[in-house]
């Protein structure tokens, strides 16, 4: 297994004293800061990679939500990204593709950034993949050679403030952590290393679906009717973290119908 170290133990929401456990935690071999790996076995047959996205964290409350109910059905392996990276390849996509080597056969879900690095990510072992919000392009209030300009400068510490993940934006469950834990800002080189992550998507696969809102302010929704069929887009009424909204309760069975499925389950 790619791995320097993994352990077991408990993660615990600080807002209600409520205690999840996870079975083993990987950081990838590929020496990326911050990437964390984590397994919730509770005994299922079936393996799900979750590649959360920007910020988000396996102790989030909601997010804890999701892997429960993923973990109904499969083993999940749950991806959390670094927050400041000025390469994609080598510090999103390489890292979980060599874990993804070792797990055989397995069905995918990515959200957010998870699923833009999911969308390359390209093994023989994946089955279904299913994407949630996924940051597949942006609608900055800055014209696009603006922001070009800005990312073009050589620099890599974090100062172009970020002030759109509130709970507004998010989902209205967002909880305290979760918006404390968002980044607040990020560096022109992890501007110019997601633009160049975007720009150069893999055509979307036959067993790929997405779950969106055309609400969200995050990231831009068009971009995933640019690259999926309608009958492979499942709307629903939210923020950007589906599972952060409160109709998440009337979507999630169609997300785990996706994923073992396919997108015929739309």
């Amino acid at each position: 297994m790619a791995a320097l170290s993994a352990r077991t133990g408990i993660h615990v929401d600080n807002a209600t004293g409520g205690c999840r456990a996870f079975t083993r935690a990987y950081v990838p071999a590929a020496g990326t800061s911050g990437m964390q790996i984590r397994v919730y076995d509770e005994g299922a047959a079936q393996d799900c990679l979750f590649v959360l996205g920007w910020g988000n964290r396996c102790r989030h409350r909601n997010v804890q939500w999701l892997i429960d109910q993923l973990a109904t059905a499969y083993r999940v392996h749950a991806v959390e990204l670094p927050t400041h990276i000025t390469d994609y390849q080598r510090e999103w996509v390489g890292p979980v593709q060599e874990y993804a080597a070792d797990i055989g056969r397995f069905d995918l879900l990515g959200h957010s950034a998870g699923g833009l690095t999911a969308a390359h990510l390209d093994a023989d072992g994946i089955g279904n993949r299913v994407y949630l919000s996924p940051w597949w392009d942006s609608d900055f209030p800055v014209p696009g050679p603006v922001l070009d300009a800005i990312a073009s400068l050589p620099m890599t510490k974090p100062f172009i403030p970020i002030d759109t993940l509130d709970a507004d934006a998010i989902g209205d469950l967002a909880t305290t952590q979760q918006l404390a834990d968002a980044p607040s800002s990020v560096s022109p080189a992890f501007l110019r290393t997601v633009f160049r992550a975007q720009r150069s998507l893999p055509p979307a696969r036959d067993t790929a679906a997405a779950f969106c809102s055309l609400t969200d302010t995050i990231v831009d929704p068009r971009a995933v009717g640019e690259r999926l069929p309608a009958d492979r887009i499942r709307l629903y009424d939210g923020g950007h973290e589906l599972f952060s909204s409160s109709g998440r309760e009337h979507t999630v069975e169609t997300v785990l119908d996706a994923l073992q499925r396919g997108p015929d389950a739309l």
